[in-house]
Order: structure tokens, then sequence, then C-alpha cells
């Protein structure tokens, strides 16, 4: 197994590792996220990981994102698997990819926007507006106006929150429009209303899948780490927008959102563990949304300056990376077409593992700076 190294940076009372993965270990895991990613949402949230970790200053969390700072390279895998997916819509379509999930898709459309502008090719600016048309207008919502995350009928599923709202609002940052950057929040809200489950004795976490013909009303925890990571693009995105001033109460309202699914997360942790699958249940400890969940952890740091659980994703950290064999695979994985079944690998537990090592990066590099937090540094 990989061990993590020893070498730590001390910040007050607190302590986090100094170096995160070794450049070969990052690159097996990436190596490997590429080698299997294969659905919708697979290649949306490989792309993101690939932006936050290798053009990081072009994604959300670089210091002036919109418009963005620079062209990426025709070479970057970003803009490749955005013109695979380009090749492969199907005509007369208006969402990215066709696979019966309405939000997944559009995990793709931030990839394709920044492909419109290496491009140079209007085809990718109007293959997003259809993604954003086909979201907004098209696709079915629930009595209180969720937006659905399958096609075929309003059904609410919390991995919606990673895919649909983060797209919207990066749509609206790059234009210039407040209304969509508040939609998106809306939509975080909306899922919020739903899904979180104030009936439980014994959890405040999000449900999985409400409403429709079947439910799945579970706690089940990949879900949950979307909808945290989701909603931190969002409010990342919310920040560095043109609109950041007017846009503050919103903002923090969105840090409140969050930080439930934090709290209610991170009071399951066990030393030498990684979270259950289903925290309520106590059952297998599943490494894929630990990991994502510690990611969004070290992001709501730098956004808010509240490191009320960065123990918690260091602890999360030092184990993650002893699940990672020689291959570049995370071990200890949940099946992802099978919720309460382990897996042997995972196409997003790999890219979670890459979102993980960018978010780690720059709280580091934010602690080293002396900088105040982003919402309490406000530019526009």
């Amino acid at each position: 197994m990989l061990t993590h190294s020893l070498i730590t940076l001390f910040f007050g009372a607190l302590a986090v590792s100094a170096t995160g993965l070794n450049d070969t270990t990052v690159g097996k895991v990436r190596g490997r996220m590429l080698a299997i990613i294969a659905h919708s949402w697979e290649y949306g949230t490989a792309t993101e990981a690939l932006l936050e970790l290798e053009e990081a200053d072009v994604s959300v969390y670089g210091e002036k994102p919109f418009p963005p700072c620079r062209t990426v390279s025709a070479d970057s895998p970003v803009i490749s698997l955005a013109e695979y997916v380009l090749s492969i819509k199907e005509p007369g379509t208006l969402p990215l990819m066709t696979d019966g999930a309405a939000g997944d898709p559009a995990s793709m459309g931030v990839a394709v926007l920044l492909a419109n502008q290496t491009l140079h090719n209007a085809t990718y600016a109007e293959a997003a507006g259809q993604q954003l048309d086909f979201l907004l207008n098209y696709v079915p919502r629930a009595p209180n106006g969720a937006i659905s995350h399958r096609v075929s009928e309003a059904q609410l599923w919390n991995d919606f929150v990673y895919m649909g709202p983060p797209f919207i609002a990066y749509y609206g940052a790059l234009t210039y429009n407040i209304t969509l950057l508040l939609e998106a929040k809306k939509q975080v809200g909306l899922y919020r209303e739903v899904l979180r489950d104030t009936n439980s004795t014994v959890t405040t976490l999000w449900q999985h899948i409400r409403l429709g013909s079947w439910e799945e009303p579970s706690h089940w925890g990949t879900g949950n780490a979307w909808a945290a990571a989701g909603a931190a693009r969002v409010l990342q995105t919310m920040a560095k927008s043109h609109h950041a001033r007017r846009l503050q109460g919103d903002m923090w309202e969105l840090v409140g959102w969050i930080n439930e699914i934090l709290s209610a997360s991170w009071v399951w942790q066990e030393p030498g563990k990684c979270l259950p699958d289903h925290p309520d249940l106590q059952d297998f400890e599943e490494c894929a949304w630990t990991t994502l969940l510690a990611a969004a952890t070290y992001r709501m740091a730098v956004l808010t300056g509240d490191e009320t659980y960065i123990s918690n994703a260091s602890t999360a950290f030092d184990y993650i990376e002893t699940q990672i064999n020689e291959a570049g695979t995370l071990t200890k994985v949940v099946d992802p077409f099978n919720w309460s079944t382990p897996g042997t690998e995972s196409p997003e537990g790999q890219a979670f593992v890459l979102l993980l090592q960018a978010a780690w990066r720059d709280y580091v590099a934010w602690k080293q700076s002396g900088r105040r937090p982003t919402l309490l540094d406000i530019q526009w």
C-alpha cells in the first residue's frame, strides 16, 4: 500500500499533510479514471477533476475565472473529452448526451463551454446553450419547481446537485446573467427542501431519491457528497462572478445548507476507516464518498474560513491514500450501479481522488498565503 508523507505543516493547533499524493500515484489514479469512464456523469466528473487539478487557474476555483483568464490548450484532456462528447451527440437532440438522465449530461457543460473558446467553433457554444435550454424548459419539474434528475418523470436524486446547478451557475457567471446564478442556488434549495430528512431520529442527511414512480429514501453517502460538493461549486461560482456583491445573502444561505451536510456526515467518522456507505445503517466502509466529502470540506474552508471539519478531512485523506492500490485504483468503494453493494472500482471514485488532491493543494496554498477567505474578500 502507498503511505502518506509524515511531513506536516502546522497552522495554529491544526496539522495538515504537506505533500498530498505523489505525482506517480496521481498519474496512476488519473490513468485508471480515463480508462474506465463510460457514462455521462463519469465524463462530467472526470473533466471537472482534470480541470481543477491540471487547469486550476481556469476552473471556478481559480483567481479570476470569469471570463477565463486564458484559453485551455487543445491538447488538454478536458478539451479532448468535450470533443468526444460532441462527436457522439445525437443530431436534433438538446442534451449533450442522451441516457435517460436529465441532470447527468449537464455535468459536461463547463468543459464544452471551455472547448468553445479553445476551438473557436460555434457548435460548442450552441450545444451548451441547448443543454441549458433543455434543463430549464423541457425537463419535468417537481411540484416545488425542482428540475427533475430524470427525463421520463419528475424524480429528484441528490446526485443532480453536482450535475445541474454548477453548470447553470457557470453559464450564468460566464454570460453575466444573475438570473441564472440565482436559479442555480434556488435549485439546490429546492432539492434540499425535498431530500433533507427532517423526520429521522438519527440523522439529517439527505435522502437519495424521492418522488416519481419509485423511491430510494436511504441516506446514501455518495449522494450526500455529490450534494455538498456540487453546492460548493455553485457557491464558488457565485463568489467569483461579477454579481458577487449582490449575491452575498444568497451565498451565506448556501453556506448553511452545505454545512448541514458536512456536520451530519463527519459525525459518523471512526478512526482508521472510511465513512459507512449508509452512515445510519453502519454498513460497509466506503471510500468514494469519504473522498469527495473531504474535497468539499477543504473547499469550504477556503471559501468561509471555517476549519471546523479540516481535521476530519485530513484524517480521511491519510486513510484514503492507504486504500489506493499499486494500480492506482481506489478500493473499498460502492458499486456505482448497486448502492448497497461493495464494488471493485468506481469511475467517479477515481475522479474524487483527483478532486481531493486539488482541493487539498489549494487549501494548503491558501493557508500559506495568509489571504482572507473567499467570501470575505469579494472583489466585484
